[in-house]
C-alpha cells in the first residue's frame, strides 16, 4: 500500500507540481520580458519625440532672421552692445523656458572670444554651468563644428550632453555656432518608467551621450543591434531600443534590476517551497497513520490468514487490534471469531472423518449381503425359467431391477427420466402381482421429456407412499401417474403428478408437514443405511434444482391426494 501511495500518488503529484512550476515560471518570465520590451518601446518613442522637439527648436536660429539681422547690423555699425542685446534677447525668448535645454550658447565665428548665452529659467542654467562650458567645452565644440557643415552633431563631456549646429547665411556659409546643453533628466525621463529600471544610457554613433547607471560600455552597441525595435539581450540584464532609420539615430539602453524581474517568480517559488515544507510533514503524518492503522494491521491479518492456510488452525491476531475502533477492530475481532470456529469445525470434521471411515468399512462389509442376494436372485430366475414359470421369473427380474437401482453400481447421481421409469415399472409389476385385480395403474407421459436428467429414485418412493396410503375403495387401489412440462437446452420446467384415492387424516397431515418442512432442507442427508423416503426426495430436489423445486402433497377436491414432483431449472 505504501508503494502504491508513493508511486501512484506522491511521485505523480510531485512531478506534475514541478512541471507546473517550471511552465508557470517560464510563462511568467516571457510575460515579464514582453512587458519590459513594450514599456521600453513606448518610453523610447517619447524620448524620440523630445529629441525631435530639441532639433526643431535649434532650427529656429537659422530659419528666423533675428540672428542673421543682428549680425548684419553689427557688421555695418560695429555696435557690440546692440549685437549682445539682440542675440541674448533672441536666445532668452526662444530657449529660456524650454525644459529640454539647460544652457544655450551662440558664438560668432569672427568673435570666438564672445559667448552669448541664455540659461534655463528653472535655475539649471547657472553660472557654474556656463563656467564649466567655457573652461572644458568651448574649444572642443568649435573644433567639432568645423566638421558639421549644415548637419547637427552631438557630443558628451563628463556627463554633459551637447547638441551643436552651424548657423549659415544665404550662401550656406557658417557664420555662427549654436551649442545647446540638453536637459537629460527631462528628455530621457520616460526611460526611468521602464519596468525593472535600474539605469539607462543613450548611445549615438557608438558613444554614450547620457547615462545615470550601469551600461554595457562596449562601444559597439550600434553594430550589435539587428533591426529597429525593442528587445532584451541574451543575458537578460539590458533592454535596447533601436528607432527606425532616421538621423540622428540614437540607441536607448536600460539596464534591468534582476531582483525586480524575478520578484514574482521568487514569490511563486517561495510559495511552492513553503507549501512543500507544510506538505512534507502532512504527507509523513498520513503515511505514518496509514502504516500504523491500515498497512500494519492488514499485514498482520494477512500473515495470520497464511498461517491458517498452512494448517495452523486457531491462529489469532493480537488483542491490540481487537481493541481498536472502526473497521480494523471489527475485522480483527471477526477474524479471531472465524479462526476459533474454523478450529472447532476442523476438529469436528476430523472426528467425523474417522467415524465416516469406520462407517465406510462397515458399509463395504455390508455390501456383501445385497450383492450375494442379487446373485442368488439371478440363480433363482434361471431356475424359474427352466421350469417354465414365467411369472415368477418376471417378479424376480423386477425385484433385481429394484435392487440394482438402490445399489447404484455406476455411481450416477442423475439419470434419464426413461431409466427412472424402468425402476417405476419394475415396482409397479411387483405391486400388481401382490394386489392382482385390486390394483390399477395409469400413466400419461409426455415422451419429449424422457431424456431429461433427474435424480435417481425420486418417483418410485412417492408411488410407494401413494400405494401404501391410498384408500381401498370398491375393493381396489388406483394410482395415476402424469408427467407434463417442457424441456429446452439448459432449461427444465416439469411436473410429475402421482394421484391416488383418499385424503390424509389430520395425523397424516401433521406427519406430511413434518416430512416436507423446509426449515432444515439443507441439513446433511441421512446415512445410506436409512431408506430413501419422502423427506429425502424433497431434499434432493431442492439441493439439485433450488428452492423452486421439490415435493408437494395436496388434495384435488374430488377425494384424491395429489403428490406433485416439481422440477425447475
Amino acid at each position: 500500500m505504501m508503494r502504491l501511495l508513493t508511486f501512484g500518488w506522491i511521485v505523480p503529484i510531485g512531478i506534475i507540481a514541478v512541471i507546473f512550476l517550471l511552465v508557470a515560471s517560464r510563462r511568467l518570465e516571457r510575460q515579464t520580458y514582453l512587458a519590459i520590451e513594450t514599456s521600453m518601446e513606448k518610453a523610447s518613442e517619447i524620448c524620440e519625440l523630445r529629441m525631435s522637439d530639441c532639433i526643431a527648436a535649434s532650427r529656429e536660429a537659422s530659419y528666423r532672421p533675428d540672428i542673421r539681422n543682428a549680425w548684419s547690423e553689427y557688421r555695418k555699425n560695429k555696435r557690440a552692445g546692440d549685437l549682445y542685446e539682440s542675440t541674448t534677447g533672441f536666445l532668452s525668448e526662444q530657449y529660456m523656458y524650454n525644459p529640454n535645454f539647460d544652457l544655450t550658447v551662440l558664438i560668432y565665428n569672427e568673435m570666438p572670444e564672445n559667448v552669448y548665452y541664455s540659461g534655463n529659467a528653472t535655475g539649471r542654467g547657472s553660472a557654474s554651468r556656463l563656467r564649466y562650458f567655457k573652461e572644458n567645452v568651448l574649444a572642443n565644440a568649435l573644433s567639432f563644428s568645423e566638421t558639421l557643415d549644415t548637419q547637427i552633431g552631438f557630443f558628451n563631456s563628463d556627463g554633459h550632453m551637447y547638441m551643436i549646429r552651424n548657423i549659415v547665411n544665404r550662401s550656406f556659409e557658417p557664420y555662427a555656432v549654436l551649442i545647446m546643453e540638453l536637459n537629460e533628466e527631462h528628455i530621457f525621463e520616460s526611460l526611468r518608467s521602464v519596468w525593472a529600471y535600474q539605469g539607462m544610457s543613450v548611445w549615438y554613433g557608438g558613444d554614450v551621450m547620457a547615462s545615470d547607471g550601469s551600461t554595457s560600455g562596449d562601444g559597439q552597441i550600434n553594430a550589435s543591434l539587428p533591426s529597429p525595435g525593442a528587445y532584451i539581450n541574451e543575458r537578460g540584464r539590458e533592454v535596447y531600443y533601436l528607432p527606425p532609420s532616421k538621423e540622428p539615430r540614437f540607441v536607448y539602453e536600460v539596464s534591468l534590476d534582476r531582483q525586480t524581474i524575478n520578484v514574482e517568480k521568487n514569490y511563486i517559488m517561495a510559495a511552492f517551497f513553503w507549501l512543500l515544507a507544510f506538505l512534507i510533514p502532512l504527507v509523513a503524518a498520513v503515511f505514518y497513520f496509514l502504516q500504523k492503522n491500515v498497512s500494519l494491521p492488514i499485514s498482520t491479518l494477512t500473515d495470520a490468514s497464511m498461517r491458517i492456510a498452512d494448517g495452523n488452525y486457531g491462529t489469532k491476531v493480537d488483542e491490540e487490534y481487537e481493541n481498536r475502533k472502526g473497521e480494523i477492530g471489527h475485522l480483527a475481532r471477526n477474524f479471531n471469531i472465524m479462526s476459533d470456529k474454523l478450529h472447532e469445525q476442523f476438529d469436528r470434521i476430523f472426528v467425523e472423518e474417522i467415524a465416516l471411515r469406520d462407517a465406510n468399512i462397515h458399509a463395504l462389509q455390508s455390501q456383501i449381503n445385497p450383492h450375494f442376494l442379487n446373485n442368488t436372485l439371478e440363480i433363482i430366475n434361471w431356475e424359474a425359467r427352466m421350469n417354465g414359470d414365467e411369472k415368477v421369473s418376471r417378479m424376480i427380474e423386477a425385484l433385481s431391477t429394484m435392487m440394482s437401482a438402490t445399489m447404484d453400481r455406476k455411481h450416477q447421481s442423475l439419470i434419464s427420466l426413461s431409466e427412472e421409469m424402468e425402476y417405476v415399472h419394475a415396482y409397479i409389476y411387483i405391486i400388481e402381482c401382490r394386489y392382482r385385480d385390486r390394483f390399477s395403474y395409469e400413466e400419461e407421459i409426455d415422451e419429449s421429456l424422457l431424456g431429461v436428467k433427474v435424480p435417481r429414485l425420486i418417483i418410485q418412493p412417492v408411488i410407494e407412499n401413494a400405494v401404501t396410503y391410498c384408500s381401498d375403495k370398491e375393493d381396489g387401489r388406483r394410482v395415476r401417474l402424469k408427467i407434463e412440462g417442457s424441456a429446452a437446452e439448459g432449461h427444465i420446467d416439469m411436473r410429475i403428478s402421482i394421484i391416488n384415492p383418499g385424503e390424509p387424516s389430520d395425523e397424516d397431515w401433521e406427519k406430511i408437514h413434518e416430512l416436507l418442512d423446509s426449515s432444515d432442507e439443507f441439513e446433511p442427508l441421512e446415512e445410506r443405511a436409512v431408506r430413501i423416503g419422502i423427506r429425502n426426495v424433497n431434499r434432493r430436489l431442492r439441493i439439485f434444482y433450488g428452492k423452486d423445486s421439490g415435493l408437494s402433497i395436496t388434495t384435488d377436491g374430488e377425494g384424491n391426494t395429489v403428490s406433485a414432483i416439481i422440477v425447475k431449472k
